[in-house]
């Protein structure tokens, strides 16, 4: 589920570029990149679970 999102919405902006909507492709591909940026900030402060 952690990928999908992103796959979705990126899929999501290329449909929408191939069906000619320029302002919904872009706005999508903000929300794509606003979830991987989501993403970045939770696995960036995550502790791993490695033990030494």
């Amino acid at each position: 589920m952690i990928m999908f999102l992103p796959f979705l919405t990126g899929s999501i902006a290329i449909w929408l570029g191939l069906r000619g909507s320029r302002a919904g492709t872009i706005a999508m591909w903000i929300v794509t990149f606003v979830i991987y940026l989501a993403w970045l900030k939770f696995h960036i402060t995550d502790h791993l679970a490695i033990s030494l």
